[in-house]
């Protein structure tokens, strides 16, 4: 047994402060050398695909190999795009010996995509900055609340409610309109198909059936016609009513939240003084 397989056995048995001190110790750390902050996140994040793989029963050889490649691996991620990262991450896991099965493959290979790609800008934006600045100055304007509108500007909750279902009824009965006009002509066409499905397809067809035929057609085109724009003259009728409803209501709520303008308007009338 190697002193790192040593090392992973102990570590899965204490505390993680602990643990990352003991898997940190296995190796050096050059490659953010002179930067503790970088340094730190790259021991973490080899230290959480280590005790990820050991949870999930993988070999301490195989750990000690995953140890290895994930080392070297966080360094390589700098600068490049998720979709680049992807495939470096697959290609390096792929380099582990002995190989490991196709399960404990996909198990390693899921856990690095899931924690290292969700946050794949967060990496790029620590590892690539300046972690040796410690104050970040900036100016917030605090802007108030904004004034709130006269309550004569507001509406009654009775009277939101109400203007609200009228405006659902409005909108239904357009609905309605235009779902009548595709019905019309869906019917005309069915009726125009079956009167042609009606002629023989073999032989001359004479005058008198052509004539029969088409005026069966049009009668009962003008039929549907004239159903149809009842239908839609009596939905119309309704809802220019809900609009006048609507309008009429709009007028009185103005006359009912400005009296002011509505004295204005009117004219004062003179008045006499009778003396006894």
């Amino acid at each position: 047994m190697t002193s790192i397989d040593a090392t992973l056995q102990e570590i899965s048995t204490i505390k993680r402060d602990a643990g990352l001190r003991r898997l940190s110790g296995c190796f050096h750390w050059t490659e953010f050398d002179g930067d503790d902050k970088r340094r730190r996140l790259h021991q973490e994040f080899v230290y959480e695909n280590v005790m990820h793989a050991l949870k999930r029963g993988l070999p301490c050889s195989s750990v000690g190999q995953l140890a290895r490649v994930t080392k070297h691996l966080l360094p390589k991620l700098v600068g490049l795009k998720a979709s680049d990262a992807v495939g470096v991450i697959r290609d390096q896991l792929s380099q582990i010996q002995p190989r490991l099965s196709s399960g404990h493959h996909a198990v390693v290979v899921d856990f690095i995509l899931k924690t290292y790609v969700p946050h794949q800008r967060l990496y790029q934006a620590f590892l690539n900055s300046d972690t040796g600045l410690r104050h970040i100055r900036s100016e917030l304007e605090v802007e108030g609340p904004p004034h709130p509108p006269p309550l004569c500007e507001g509406t009654d909750a009775v009277e939101l409610e109400q203007q609200q279902v009228l405006e659902e009824t409005r909108s239904k009965k357009e609905e309605d309109i235009m779902k009548l006009k595709v019905k019309t002509e869906a019917q005309m066409m069915a009726k125009l198909k079956a009167c042609l499905n009606d002629l023989p397809r073999e032989g001359n067809v004479c005058r008198l059936e052509v004539e029969k035929l088409l005026h069966n057609f049009l009668q009962s085109q003008g039929q549907i016609m004239m159903e149809g724009l009842m239908e839609e003259a009596s939905l119309t009728d309704r809802l220019l009513n809900l609009k006048l409803r609507q309008k009429s209501q709009r007028i009185e709520r103005h006359f009912t939240n400005d009296p002011v303008s509505t004295k204005q308007h009117c004219v004062p009338t003179s008045t006499k003084k009778k003396f006894v």
